[in-house]
Order: C-alpha cells, then sequence, then structure tokens
C-alpha cells in the first residue's frame, strides 16, 4: 500500500497537473468572450470589423460560451477547447483595432498550446513509474499486469528459487489465482470508446488492466509541457529584460511604482490604497523582487527540465544516487516548482493591485503546465479498436502541430528581437537555425498562430490624462460616465479583471495621444441617438430621458491624481486645455 500511494505523487504531477492547467485556459476563453459579448456592440459600431460584420463577431462569441464551459468542466475534451481556439484565432485576425493587445496574440499562442495539452490527456489513462522502471529494464510479457496492480495480490516472499531467472524480483513473485484471470471476466472487461474518452471521466472508471502506452505518446506529452512551460519562460524573461535594457529608467532606480498605481490604465479599488498607504522603501522593494528577481532571474529555473535530459540526465541521476548529502539535495531542488511559485506569486500581487484583463490568468496557464513534471511511463487500459486507432494516429499528428507552431516562436530570438542579450540588437544565437529549410518551411505552415511578443510594460506613464465625455440637453453641459473608465472624482475605481472592458480601456490610449478617430465616430453615433451607443454610457436620468432635445456632446481632457486619505472623492483632476466638441 505503501508503494501505491508513493505512485499518487507522479500522478498528481502530470495528468491532473495538465488538467488543471487546461482547465484555466478554458477559463479563460470563457471571461474573454464574455468580454466581447459585453463590448462587442459598440466597438464593432464605432469601428466595424474588416470582413465580417458586428453581430456575426457578437454572436460567435456567445456560442463559444458553452465549449468554454464544457472544457472547463472536461479538460480531455479537446474538441470544445479547439472550437474556442477556432473562434478567437478568427476574431484576433478580423476584429479590427480593438485587438491590437500584446495578451491578444498570447492567447492565440498559449490557447493552442493548451488545446494539445488537453488531446494528449486523451491518450492515456494513469501513469506507472515502477512500471516504466520495470519496462525500462525488463520488459512485461504481454499476459502479465503492470505491477502496481500486483501489490495487494502479494503473498509469496519476494525471493523464489525457481522461475525465469531474466525477468525482475518483481515478477517472480507469485500470487494466487484471481477471478480476472478468467476467460469470462476478460471478456467483462468494459472496453474505452473514443466518444467516451472525450466525455466521461476515466477517474470514476473501475480498475481495470493497463497496458503501457507507444513511446509516441510519451513523447507528445512532453512537447505539449515544454512547449507551454517555454512560451511562459519567454513571456517573463523578455518582460523583464526589456524593462531593463529599452524601458523607462524607472525600471532601473527603482521608482517605477511611486506612480504605477495612479498611472495604469484601469486601477481598481486596491490600487487607491497601494499608492497612498505603501511605503516608497516597500515600493522599491516590491519592484525588485517582481522585475530583477521574478522577471530577469525566476524564468531560468522553469528550464529545470533539461537536466533529465541528455549528459545532463545522467549527471542529474548519478547526483542523486551519491552517497554524499551536499551532491544529493542541489540535485533534488524542485527548480520549476520553486521559479513557478515564485514568478505565481508576482503574478497575484499584479492581479490584486490593478485591471489587467485576462493577462495575469493567461500567464498563469502556462507556469500551472511548468509545475508538472513529465516522468514515468504512461499506461492505457484495453482499448476498441477505434481508439486503438485514434491513439495510434493522434500522437503523430499532435506532435506535427506542435513542431509548426513552436519553430515559428524561435524567430523571437532572432536578429532584431534579440531581447534574450544585453548587448548587440544584432546578436541572434538561433539565426542558424533560424536559416535552416526546415524553420522556414514551418514558418510558412505555422497554422497563422502568431507566437507573442507581449512583454508586461516595458514603457511607463507618470501621469494620467482622460477624455471626459459631456453632453447638452439644453440646461448646459452634464458629465456622462463610461463603465468602468476613470471619470466623476467620486466615483471608485472598480474591478473588471479577468473581463477586458475594451471600449473603457481605448479612452485611457486617448490620453497618450492615440488617433481619436474612433472617439468622433462614438460622438456622431451618440449624435444620431443609437441606441447601441447610449447603451455603452452609464444611465443618467438628466440626459437619456430627454434624447430629443439632445444639443451637443464634447470631450474635455483632464489631468487625474489619486486623492490623498481623509478626502471626499477619490480623485483629483484639473482641465489640461484640450476639448472638442459636435453639434447634433
Amino acid at each position: 500500500m505503501e508503494a501505491l500511494a508513493a505512485m499518487d505523487v507522479p500522478k498528481l504531477k502530470t495528468m491532473q497537473v495538465h488538467c488543471c492547467a487546461v482547465r484555466l485556459c478554458a477559463l479563460v476563453y470563457f471571461f474573454a468572450f464574455l468580454g466581447n459579448v459585453v463590448d462587442g456592440p459598440i466597438i464593432w459600431l464605432v469601428t466595424p470589423p474588416t470582413q465580417y460584420s458586428a453581430a456575426q463577431l457578437v454572436t460567435w462569441s456567445q456560442v463559444a460560451l458553452l465549449p468554454a464551459a464544457l472544457a472547463f468542466l472536461r479538460p480531455w475534451c479537446w474538441p470544445a477547447l479547439a472550437f474556442c481556439w477556432w473562434v478567437w484565432h478568427w476574431q484576433h485576425r478580423y476584429g479590427g483595432v480593438w485587438f491590437f493587445f500584446g495578451w491578444d496574440a498570447m492567447m492565440d499562442e498559449i490557447g493552442f498550446l493548451a488545446c494539445v495539452l488537453s488531446a494528449t490527456l486523451t491518450l492515456y489513462d494513469d501513469v506507472d513509474v515502477e512500471g516504466a522502471e520495470a519496462v525500462a529494464d525488463f520488459p512485461l510479457e504481454p499476459s502479465e499486469p503492470p505491477s502496481e496492480h500486483l501489490e495487494d495480490q502479494e503473498t509469496q516472499p519476494a525471493l523464489q528459487p525457481e522461475g525465469n531467472q531474466g525477468s525482475t524480483l518483481r515478477s517472480r513473485r507469485k500470487r494466487p489465482p484471481s477471478q480476472d484471470d478468467s476467460p469470462e471476466a476478460q471478456a467483462d472487461l468494459p472496453s474505452t470508446s473514443w466518444w467516451q474518452m472525450l466525455w466521461v471521466s476515466t477517474a470514476r472508471k473501475s480498475p481495470s488492466r493497463f497496458q503501457p502506452c507507444k513511446p509516441i505518446v510519451d513523447w507528445c506529452r512532453t512537447i505539449a509541457e515544454l512547449s507551454l512551460t517555454l512560451a511562459g519562460f519567454r513571456l517573463f524573461l523578455a518582460a523583464g529584460l526589456l524593462k531593463r535594457r529599452v524601458g523607462s529608467a524607472c525600471w532601473k532606480d527603482l521608482t517605477c511604482l511611486y506612480d504605477h498605481y495612479e498611472t495604469q490604465p484601469m486601477p481598481n479599488l486596491a490600487s487607491w490604497y497601494f499608492h497612498n498607504f505603501t511605503p516608497h522603501g516597500l515600493m522599491r522593494l516590491m519592484q525588485w523582487f517582481a522585475i530583477d528577481l521574478a522577471e530577469c532571474m525566476v524564468p531560468f529555473l522553469l528550464l529545470g527540465f533539461l537536466v533529465s535530459m541528455g549528459p545532463l540526465g545522467l549527471l542529474h541521476d548519478q547526483l542523486l544516487c551519491s552517497e554524499q548529502w551536499f551532491l544529493r539535495v542541489p540535485a533534488k531542488f524542485p527548480g520549476r516548482l520553486v521559479g513557478a511559485s515564485v514568478i505565481m506569486t508576482f503574478v497575484f500581487g499584479m492581479f490584486v493591485g490593478g485591471n489587467y484583463a485576462f493577462l495575469h490568468p493567461l500567464a498563469v496557464v502556462s507556469l500551472v503546465a511548468s509545475l508538472g513534471t513529465v516522468r514515468g511511463l504512461p499506461v492505457t487500459r484495453r482499448p476498441s479498436p477505434a481508439l486503438m486507432l485514434y491513439q495510434s494516429l493522434m500522437p503523430w499528428l499532435l506532435i506535427l502541430l506542435l513542431l509548426f507552431a513552436f519553430l515559428p516562436s524561435l524567430r523571437a530570438y532572432a536578429p532584431g528581437q534579440a531581447w534574450l542579450w544585453s548587448g548587440s540588437e544584432r546578436v541572434g544565437f538561433l539565426e542558424p537555425l533560424m536559416q535552416s529549410d526546415f524553420v522556414m518551411a514551418a514558418s510558412g505552415m505555422n497554422l497563422g498562430i502568431p507566437y507573442n511578443r507581449h512583454a508586461y510594460f516595458a514603457g511607463m506613464v507618470h501621469d494620467r490624462k482622460e477624455m471626459v465625455l459631456f453632453a447638452d440637453v439644453g440646461d448646459g453641459y452634464v458629465e456622462m460616465d463610461i463603465p468602468y473608465k476613470v471619470g466623476s472624482v467620486g466615483r471608485a475605481p472598480l474591478q473588471t479583471s479577468p473581463l477586458h472592458r475594451r471600449f473603457a480601456w481605448q479612452w485611457w490610449f486617448l490620453g497618450l495621444g492615440q488617433d481619436p478617430s474612433w472617439l468622433v465616430s462614438f460622438m456622431e453615433q451618440l449624435c444620431s441617438r443609437s441606441q447601441t451607443a447610449w447603451a455603452a454610457v452609464e444611465n443618467n436620468s438628466t440626459v437619456h430621458d430627454n434624447l430629443d432635445k439632445l444639443k451637443k456632446v464634447a470631450v474635455q481632457m483632464y489631468q487625474y491624481h489619486f486623492s490623498k486619505p481623509g478626502s471626499q472623492s477619490w480623485w483629483e483632476r484639473h482641465a489640461s486645455g484640450q476639448r472638442m466638441e459636435i453639434a447634433c
């Protein structure tokens, strides 16, 4: 029984960790599509999509909510997750200027890899570490059950004088006859169909005999996990190094957090408290932990899987067997677990202190996958003929898809984007590989999946400018608030993440000098009394009940600062002089 308990650990680190990563990705898809359903009508009204109508894009977002929920409940139901990825890929491509955020492309890449990881869950039922070691040394005969099912049935001493001397000690142990060995019992063993693998949890099925999967299955699940791990490594290391190299000077001075909570695009209630009650010394320490440690140093721990590969794997095994404790302890260091935990702490702090849509939950998907340690032999129950064909062909297809998705992402390391080095921009340590015919061919067959270029905000803004909307129905201008946008000084900043309120986000970019053409279109829609446009404005009875008397709409630029403790409002502001109005 102790051996069986010990085997639960690798199972928790493989199947369950992979299921957790897929569930989290499905949850991110759900909130991403929900945000498109909420903001889709207004964003595609003021800036129509390039190829499809706003109604079509919103409808597909509504339809995708159900598969996203299904993939969350059944993480091995990869067709549901594949449908979510296809809809998102389609919207990201044709959604227009509203889908320029870095995490939109990040969703395209990580969502695809999570879909492949979900498909690998249908290729095996369990993980057998002891059986893997036995198979590696002495292959089991077809009639022999895996070692994990013999633990409760062993009654004879381990060493027997007779038996095949070429087999393992475990295989020479005798056990009493079991009803499972009879032909009738063998005929009654349930076979698993392809459909059941997608919709029914294998964990709830009664135990049955297992058989080792083909090596390609092990390769498939390993590459799927490592691809997600490398995506997370690239995301966080690029963020840290770009801040240190080309970002604002405050990243090096450890003073960015002095203004960050006040000037970030979508602050929440916690931002006000962080800004007013966190000492500057603690802010400097928090920034050092986030940038220097969590983004620049710790991501290398995510590459801990390298110690089990090639010559490093042999050295690692020798250190684990060493009699010297100072050699064994470093070899047992859980680098990937520690690295993922440190980065998750940083990500959680960012999530609590501001609204960044679904960026942080999506980043955690790759970190959760990093928590797994793919080891042991994947085993499966006796499959039906249809499932046997599925498990024979699907791994090769998944590996092919992974290669076409992963190899083009290596261009992130090529010249012109050499964020990995602090020296010349022309350094590219993978340039020979990038010029190879194989990678060039893969780049042309990558299904249009953009690799993630997002770098967690290398630039820094030190003041907050906001456009404020006004409407005149005959009694002078009345201030109108946009939901979740900074506006009235007496309104507390609200929590929106993990929803991405794209319309409210876009107002913040106006203060940075972005093209206001969409704002002009929005004001024209307000003047034409469009119901969709006025639904995007918080209800004000003075204006909404008298739209037939609407004369003018205007916007005024203000500079905002958080109020001080003891004030009756949340914000302080003053007009900056920029103003635009349209007569209705």
